[in-house]
This record gives C-alpha cells, structure tokens and sequence, in this order.
C-alpha cells in the first residue's frame, strides 16, 4: 500500500515533464512559423492561402519530437503533396528567383528551388544539423535541365540521401543515377560536389547573390534561415 503515492508522484512527475515539452514544442512552432505570417497571407491572398500555413506549422509541430529519417519523411511529404510546381517566369515574371517558404505556400507556387528551401528551413528548424543538409544543383538527365535537390548525410563520410520533388520517395543517391551533381550550399559553406561524399569546399554561401536576397527577405518575416 505504501507504494501506491509513490507511483502516483512519479506518474504526476512524468505528466508534467511531457506537458512541459508538449508546450515547449508549440511555442517552438510558432517561433518557425510566426503567426503574423496566417494573418498576412489571408491580407495578401486568401483564406486557403491562410490554412497552407497554418498546415505547415502544424506540421512541425507534430514532427518535432520524430526521429531524424522521419523528419525527413514528413517533411519531405508535406511540401511535395501541398506546394504545385510552377516556373518562376510563369509564377513571378523572373527567370529565377527563390521564393521564401511563406511565399511559396502563400502564392501557391513554386520551383524546384523553393521546395528545397522549404524543407531545408523545416529541418533545421527540427533540429537536423546543418552540417547534414546540402542545397544541391544537379543536372536532371532524362529531363536534360538543371535543377536542385535536397541531399541529406546521415554521416560525413556517407553516401546522402535525396528529396526530391520529381518522385515521392527519398532515396540514396546511389540509386538517382539520373541526377548528376555540379555543385551543393548551406548556411556554412559551398561544395564542387560529389554526390557520393562531400565534396571539395569552394567557399562561402553568400557569394551567392540569390541566396543573400533569400536570406534578407526570411529574415523580415521573422524567420533566420
């Protein structure tokens, strides 16, 4: 019988422990996503405008406490079943142009580069590191064009895996034998790339006058990428 409060101690301790980090998860979400950001795009757009956002900090709420490959499935899935793909020149009048995440879901709209932004921002705001992410150009063979990838490694010295927004599924680079790497970025550095290692380091990211711009508009929107 005496053993019947000490249970219950521990069961209320457990309780508050998980409420504690359930609240700690939501206030990290909307840190992510700032609610402002609902608000505006129901200004800007509409209200389904409204609910992609909503969808997406939604999202990373319920992923954060996910195992890393999870992450990455959820993610991944998200962004490639919400945002329709559509040129910059037909959707922005620019040739090229990297749009936001908030802009992306917003406008409805987007290109290989900005999904890859998107779920690159998602991830680490789940706590991937950055070091494991590359924002990746490649040549799309079969499509013979450029365009850009999402490589993660699950080490440094291991063959990444993609996401992709031509297929569903993320898969070792290995197995894309219809990507072929030129060259990978992230917030610390640029690679000549090897999709199967690392990469020779080139030098800082923000040669990149496109990412620079990126990077300033995130942050007016109270998001630091």
């Amino acid at each position: 019988m005496k053993r019947v409060p000490r249970i219950r101690t521990l069961l209320q301790f457990v309780c508050v422990g998980a409420c504690a980090l359930s609240g700690m998860i939501v206030a990290d979400a909307y840190q992510w996503v700032p609610p402002q950001l609902t608000d505006r795009a129901d200004r800007e757009f509409d209200r389904a405008a409204a609910d992609r956002i909503d969808d997406w900090r939604t999202m990373l709420q319920r992923t954060a406490g996910f195992a890393d490959d999870r992450k990455l499935e959820e993610v991944n899935r998200f962004f490639n079943r919400t945002l329709r793909f559509v040129s910059d020149e037909d959707h922005w009048g620019q040739i090229d142009y990297w749009a936001t995440p908030y802009e992306a879901l917003a406008s409805d709209g987007g290109d290989c580069e900005d999904y890859v932004i998107a779920k690159y921002y998602s991830l680490v705001k789940l706590g991937i590191p950055t070091s494991r992410l590359r924002i990746t150009y490649v040549k799309a063979v079969r499509l013979n064009q450029a365009h850009m990838v999402l490589t993660y490694f699950p080490r440094p010295d291991a063959v990444p895996v993609v996401l992709d927004n031509l297929i569903p599924q993320i898969r070792s680079a290995s197995d894309r034998p219809d990507l072929d790497p030129v060259y990978s970025f992230n917030a610390d550095g640029m690679w000549l790339d090897r999709m199967k290692g690392q990469g020779i380091l080139m030098g800082n990211p923000n040669k990149l006058d496109l990412w620079t711009d990126l990077r300033v508009r995130m942050n007016n929107l109270g998001m630091d990428l």
